[in-house]
């Protein structure tokens, strides 16, 4: 706020500038004076300024942080507004009051003569050349007649021809002598008139005016304020609940905004000044120029609330201003509800809005706060009385300091960036903030110095250390994703193949592709062996990786860029999103060429006024604005194009609404089920499982019936058709597992028949609560063609047929040995067949051999022939499958080459993806992958919390007949049994049963449905108490897996800091 304004207030808080409802209506900022230093008694001003860089403008300004002094200048709104007379006669003279002043100003503005000289000229010679002009016509046909007449008397006559050239004649002589006037005037004050013009335009820059007052935008929001619809404030509530929840103190388990209230007293805008451009449409400061048409301003905005007392209508009066009501839950479950006042705010910010021709004209808006704002609150406790009105300290300054970090995040250099034509049309998105992907296959390395050649303990096979790879971004650091970790190998083939996204803020950052070899150790640090780093851009716009795979070979560099030994060996390509013409390519309704002239004239018509003034290609621009908002449209109206299945996924969770638990031990209905006051509403918070995977979890919604997210995630996905999405809302309860509220499971194939965007609400179904949840889904194909075996899910069952047959030329000593089937996660055997040398069979010939798989494309299936099945390893034989070579659902017929065990070629063979060693036969086998979880993961989801709770999950989806849309192998995929001795048979007793039970059928019958009972919270789980010892019971079981997974950790190797397998957390 300027000085001579804040010097304008008297001591009791007014300023002469406000009227009685405490909005300004003077701007006599020329005629304030400001005061003498020796009378005034006030301390001088200590502003806290720095310069920075504009984001509106690019150029820099000095800014300081708002004082308090400054905000308590803010005048306070009058207890009640001026009440209008009664008398019609006052009324009326009130109204002609208001006119008048209306009048008064427009006669204030309009004062003076303006005199447009080059039009006075104008008009000069235009009635110079018509006095000449008519005058020299005029007196040449006076001329002419008086000698038609001197002729005629003379004898002599005029016929009728003769005098109609003579008057013509006169005629063209007017019309020249005129032209020669204008000419000639035009010639000799054309010089002076315009100097004239010129001198007479010359006024004061609108940028060296003082700010306007905008007295009627204060009257307009006084009378908006009060009853704009709350919910709008809801993401500003949210974001500062996020803010509180990072640093919350020691004896607070969680926090919530339970209410946020603008009040009836609306903020006032102190000033409005208009800016120029700057240097905003140029690149400068690392901030990127922007093109179009572009308006600034920069405004002061100030609130003070209506002064209020402990005792003067309690909450009620309080309400009136802009309120919080915040929700703190303490370690004892205790929550402890408190009234926060914002008792006022001052700031400076600088807009900048940009125009678009079509409604609402407004496109994106860049705002930035001048100096850190000052707001100011009050705290106050709740009783159930709320009579309770004694300060917190504590609590005050804990929010005042969460305000602080909330609104820090935007001050200058930093900036908000809001699409404001979305946000007043209520358009929805329709693309994905990812533009592309890059898919990298990591193949191999050579020559790198050894991992562990300084541990002179080791053997020399040792010392080469072991490799892996992590993927990732140079400048951000972080690895997105990691290879499988190979043991003791000097030159390892991984041949592992993955996606990364590519975002705005990866391009805007010019940011680095990053591949960093590393030696994974046991007890210490993991050493760094090599890196290499490719410029993201050139990646994108090289001829040679541009929706193509490219094969490199890279020396490997250290931390600083200096070459050491060794190569890496892969293959890179950037794919961008699929364009409109080849997403329409199956669509013979659509013309692209057409739609595209036709946005062109359009785009032209919108500007036809700006053609005479473009300099800046604005027509151009348009064109491009409109064909991406139009191709955006059309793409997110049809369906995805099959011949292109790879993309880009969004998913963004909105809101869930009517979200409530069931009470399992009432009767009936309960009335006012979704009371938002309920002292049991849930707290709940969701997972997105992707393909059978936890990829994404939500922020924790404290006590809220109606929880808004608004957080959501991309993926990139090798096929869309296949592809299985479940959305899971938890309630997070202390001392408790987090009981499931309900599922969405989402069939893109069928979501996505018709359109590739859709928004809406889906009912939460297989929990313990019900809702409605809203979800926005948009996908968008990139250039990608995958072969079909990288089509597949990570996760899956492996099944072999029980059968498999040798070739003629094994050995003969092989075709007696047993054949044992190994994964990361589980082993079955074959028997030879005694009546039938060369062929295995399971002793239960009709039932297949069932894997679990879970790392897909970073493992194998492991052959063993083996001669005994207890004692040292006897195993003469092997084979390999890796399982990115087969498809998913596919039956095959596979013939293995057989290799013999010499060495270490087995284990070189299982680590690595090459085929080495002696061959001595094949093994035909015919197997299937099944993509998702199934009863045979059971075992991994007694020590992974992740697997247990997506089982959890599906065990839902099949009780709400969702199952169509989740990949199973059989029925058993929910079982918890993986044994090959279960026995599958139907008991015959319950063909014939007569419908009565006694205490062995009910306790038979609730053995066999105890989870899903359980998972329902009924049966013993009904009980508070059962639930928690139950929770003792799982935390102590997965403590005990932690210390232990602590302790293989210290023998086995891990790879190191990737995050693509991790659950990514909303910020």
């Amino acid at each position: 706020m300027d000085e001579t304004r804040a010097e304008g207030f008297t001591s009791d808080g007014r300023n002469p500038s406000y009227d009685e409802t405490g909005l300004q209506t003077s701007n006599n900022f020329q005629e304030q004076q400001p005061p003498e230093p020796q009378q005034t008694d006030q301390a001088p001003k200590n502003y806290k300024s720095q310069e920075v860089i504009d984001p509106v403008t690019h150029l820099p300004i000095t800014t300081h942080d708002i004082t308090d002094e400054e905000l308590e200048r803010i005048p306070p709104p009058l207890e009640s507004p001026q009440p209008q007379p009664e008398d019609e006669i006052l009324r009326k003279d009130d109204s002609d009051k208001r006119h008048d002043a209306m009048i008064e100003l427009v006669q204030d503005e309009t004062k003076g003569r303006w005199v447009d000289y080059a039009e006075m000229e104008r008009r000069g010679r235009v009635r110079a050349a018509f006095v000449a002009g008519a005058t020299a016509a005029l007196g040449t046909l006076l001329v002419f007649m008086w000698a038609v007449a001197v002729a005629g008397r003379d004898g002599v006559g005029f016929g009728w021809v003769e005098t109609g050239v003579g008057v013509i004649g006169c005629g063209v002589l007017g019309v020249g002598t005129a032209a020669a006037a204008w000419v000639f005037t035009g010639v000799e004050d054309d010089s002076d008139g315009q100097g004239v013009v010129e001198q007479k335009k010359q006024v004061s820059p609108a940028q060296h005016k003082p700010p306007e007052p905008a007295a009627w935008l204060n009257s307009l929001l006084s009378s908006l304020w009060p009853i704009v619809n709350p919910s709008l404030f809801s993401s500003l509530a949210d974001m500062l609940e996020d803010v509180m929840q990072a640093s919350l103190p020691k004896l607070v388990r969680g926090v919530r905004v339970a209410d946020l209230g603008q009040g009836n007293e609306s903020m006032r805008i102190l000033g409005i000044r208009w800016l120029e451009a700057g240097d905003a449409g140029e690149d400068k400061h690392g901030m990127q120029g922007e093109e179009g048409d572009f308006a600034n301003f920069e405004v002061a905005v100030a609130y003070r609330a209506r002064p209020t007392t402990a005792t003067g209508g309690g909450l009620r009066k309080r309400s009136r201003n802009a309120h919080l009501l915040i929700e703190f839950r303490t370690v004892g479950g205790i929550e402890i509800p408190v009234w926060v006042e914002v008792t006022g705010f001052l700031a400076t910010a600088r807009v900048r809005v940009q125009l678009t021709p079509n409604p609402p004209f407004l496109g994106l808006a860049t705002l930035t706060l001048l100096g850190q704002p000052k707001v100011n609150v009050s705290c106050v406790p709740l009783a159930k009385n709320f009579l309770n009105v004694m300060d917190l300290p504590v609590a005050n300054r804990y929010l005042q300091k969460s305000i602080d970090e909330a609104v820090g995040m935007y001050v200058a250099p930093r900036s908000l960036t809001l699409d404001l034509k979305t946000l007043l049309t209520g358009r929805e998105k329709m693309d994905t903030e990812s533009v592309g992907v890059i898919v990298i296959r990591v193949i191999s390395a050579i020559g790198f110095k050894d991992g562990d050649g300084g541990k002179k303990w080791l053997n020399e096979k040792k010392k080469r250390g072991d490799p892996y790879v992590i993927v990732g971004w140079g400048k951000y650091g972080k690895g997105m994703w990691t290879t499988r970790v190979i043991e003791s190998e000097g030159e390892p083939v991984w041949d592992e193949t993955n996606a990364v996204l590519v975002g705005p803020l990866e391009v805007n950052a010019d940011e680095n592709l990053r591949l960093q070899l590393w030696d994974s150790d046991r007890g210490t640090a993991d050493d760094l062996l090599g890196a290499v780093e490719v410029p993201l851009k050139d990646v994108m716009s090289y001829h040679a990786t541009k929706n193509r795979m490219s094969a490199r070979e890279d020396p490997l560099c250290d931390f600083e860029g200096k070459p050491c030994p060794g190569f890496l060996h892969w293959d890179v390509g950037y794919f961008s999103k699929l364009s409109l013409d080849d997403h329409l390519s199956k669509l013979s309704n659509v013309d692209v060429e057409e739609m595209k002239r036709k946005i062109e004239i359009d785009a032209e018509k919108k500007l036809r006024e700006a053609k005479g003034t473009d300099e800046s290609g604005e027509i151009d621009q348009q064109k491009r604005e409109d064909l991406k908002e139009r191709s955006d449209e059309i793409i997110a109206g049809s369906p995805p194009n099959d011949d292109w299945p790879s993309g880009i996924l969004s998913i963004k969770i909105e809101q869930i609404t009517g979200l409530e638990v069931e009470h399992i031990r009432e009767s009936g209905v309960r009335e006012g089920s979704e009371d938002e006051e309920g002292g049991d509403l849930p707290s709940a918070y969701c997972t997105v499982i992707l393909n059978h995977q936890k990829v994404y979890k939500t922020r924790t919604k404290l006590k809220d019936n109606k929880p808004f997210f608004d957080a959501g995630t991309e993926r990139f996905l090798r096929d869309f058709r296949t592809t299985s999405v479940i959305i899971s809302v938890r309630d997070h309860r202390p001392h408790e597992s987090d009981p499931l509220l309900g599922i969405v499971v989402v069939p893109l194939p069928k979501i996505f028949s018709s359109r590739s965007q859709l928004t809406s609400s889906f009912p939460l179904t297989g929990g313990i609560g019900y809702g409605r949840l809203r979800l926005s889904l948009s996908f968008r194909s990139v250039q990608l063609r995958l072969p079909p075996q990288l089509l597949g899910w990570n996760i899956g069952t492996l099944e072999i047929f029980p059968h498999a047959t040798a070739s003629e030329n094994l050995p003969d000593g092989l075709k007696t040995n047993r054949l044992v089937f190994r994964t990361l996660y589980g082993k079955r055997k074959l028997f030879p067949d005694s009546s039938s040398p060369g062929t295995w069979n399971r002793k239960r010939r009709e039932r297949p051999i069932r894997l679990a798989v879970c790392k897909r494309y970073a493992s194998c299936l492991l052959v063993q022939f083996r001669q005994y099945s207890i004692g040292p390893d006897t195993t003469s034989a092997f084979c390999t499958l890796w399982f990115k070579d087969p498809c998913d659902n596919e039956e095959v017929e596979l013939e293995l080459p057989v290799r013999r065990k010499i060495g270490d070629a087995m284990h070189r063979a299982v680590r690595n993806a090459v085929d080495e060693g002696e061959v001595v036969g094949s093994l035909k086998l015919r197997l299937r992958y099944y993509p998702g979880l199934s009863g045979y993961h059971q075992s991994l989801a007694s020590s992974d919390k992740d697997i247990a709770d997506v089982m959890e999950v599906l065990d839902a989806a099949e009780d709400a007949k969702e199952v169509e849309s989740i990949p199973s192998v059989d029925s058993s995929s929910s079982s918890s049994s993986s044994s090959d001795d279960d026995d599958d048979s139907v008991n015959e007793d319950s063909k014939y049963d007569d419908g009565k039970r006694g205490f062995k059928d009910e306790l038979k019958e609730y053995k066999q449905n105890r989870k899903d009972l359980h998972r329902r919270h009924r049966g013993l789980m009904q009980w508070q108490a059962a639930r928690k010892l139950a929770w003792v019971g799982r935390e102590m079981k997965e403590r005990g897996h932690e210390l232990s997974t602590d302790v293989k950790g210290k023998l086995k190797h891990r790879s190191g800091r990737g995050d693509g397998d991790k659950v990514e957390m909303e910020v």
